[in-house]
């Protein structure tokens, strides 16, 4: 993400002084303040906790489920029906609760295939659609926007999720498995709640370069100056892909940096809830979202206890192709987590779950997870 930092940062000090000319000294100071002021970027316990509410929404008991039930509860947002699904077998006891947060400008569909295998191992699988995708929005002119509360309430949402999740299965050890944007959500949450949970499987992550996150928050806030938060960057959308494209050659045709599997691309090219653009309120969200989660110095607040199972591809231009993935590996490290365990699978890419070595991931995740025991968590 943000490969052409060279590019990425004339382009940033160009418009900064494009606004100059235009807006006031004083207003553009308030611009850089929010771009920088550390106090934005914090999230509270009562931030994600403040209207996230155990729903009454109840799976059913009358059969095996492990093909996937599809549910709605309201989102914290007091706005939107939040879509999610949940997969379990009740012929068998739970071994565990998985609750699975999608990536960028995807659904949580789209882990049937992993969520009906591990209900058929035992697990109680949950996930929902975020804020601004799949069918948690209310027409696709919403798709790509989050809220005015950016990030703080797909952070919300996965807390709603999680407290319904485990009124359903309280006793049993709490997994919470992040991709891609997901990842990062999961990361975020871990600073603050990680002490809710069992175990993290974080994958399709990276270790972004700081400067070129807030740089890429700086050309944000300029833009929602310009032309308003559901507004669309595409000088955003190429600088996040810079890189994949010249990774991938054929990847503005084929989206191949996701993976190697050629069914896996058409479908992805073809899915309309895969193909719309993120607005600059979502890479605000997004940015934050990556800012914090890559900080050394929050990162410390995790419990170092809690067991971390990092997954990539070497070949995943995410994390850097292995080498983000290393940084973020030796970042938890440094901070004392001591049951931290990675996986770099060769060349594999973005989306293990749906790669050519999807049976061997979806092993190891098996196998990881069995190992996770439930606990003191609040």
């Amino acid at each position: 993400m943000f490969k052409n930092a060279r590019k990425f940062v004339s382009f940033a000090v160009a418009s900064t002084m494009l606004f100059t000319s235009v807006f006031s000294t004083s207003t553009m100071g308030a611009v850089v303040s929010i771009a920088s002021d550390a106090s934005v970027t914090e999230v509270t316990e009562a931030d994600i906790t403040a209207k996230a509410v155990v729903v009454t929404v109840e799976p059913s008991k009358s059969s095996d489920l492990s093909a996937g039930e599809e549910f709605y509860v309201d989102s914290v947002d007091e706005i939107h029906m939040i879509h999610g699904f949940r997969w379990y077998n009740t012929d068998k006891a739970y071994k565990g609760v998985i609750q699975v947060v999608h990536g960028m400008l995807e659904y949580i569909e789209r882990y049937d295939e992993f969520a009906r295998a591990m209900a058929e191992n035992g697990y109680f699988v949950i996930g929902h659609d975020h804020l601004g995708h799949g069918d948690s929005v209310k027409d696709s002119e919403e798709l790509g926007y989050v809220g005015e509360q950016g990030a703080v309430l797909w952070l919300r949402d996965m807390e709603q999720i999680r407290r319904m999740a485990v009124s359903y299965a309280p006793k049993v050890p709490y997994i919470m498995l992040g991709h891609s944007m997901g990842s990062y959500l999961v990361r975020r949450y871990l600073i603050y709640h990680g002490n809710r949970v069992d175990g993290a499987v974080i994958m399709g992550t990276g270790q972004q370069n700081p400067l070129l996150v807030k740089t890429g928050l700086l050309v944000t806030y300029l833009d929602m100056m310009r032309i308003g938060p559901k507004g669309h960057s595409k000088f955003l959308d190429q600088m996040t892909c810079s890189g994949f494209v010249r990774k991938f050659p054929d990847n503005r045709k084929t989206g191949s940096w996701v993976s190697r599997d050629p069914q896996v691309l058409i479908h992805t090219l073809q899915d309309p809830l895969m193909n719309f653009g993120f607005t600059l309120n979502a890479y605000e969200a997004l940015l934050r979202t990556i800012e914090e989660a890559t900080d050394s110095r929050r990162v410390v607040k995790m419990p170092r206890d809690l067991p971390i199972l990092i997954l990539s591809g070497d070949e995943d231009p995410v994390g850097g192709n292995g080498k983000g993935v290393r940084r973020f590996e030796k970042m938890l490290k440094r901070a004392g987590m001591k049951n931290v365990t990675c996986m770099l699978y060769p060349h594999a890419r973005h989306e293990l779950l749906n790669d050519l070595d999807k049976e061997q991931v979806l092993h190891d995740i098996e196998h990881w997870c069995d190992t996770i025991e439930r606990r003191n968590r609040r």
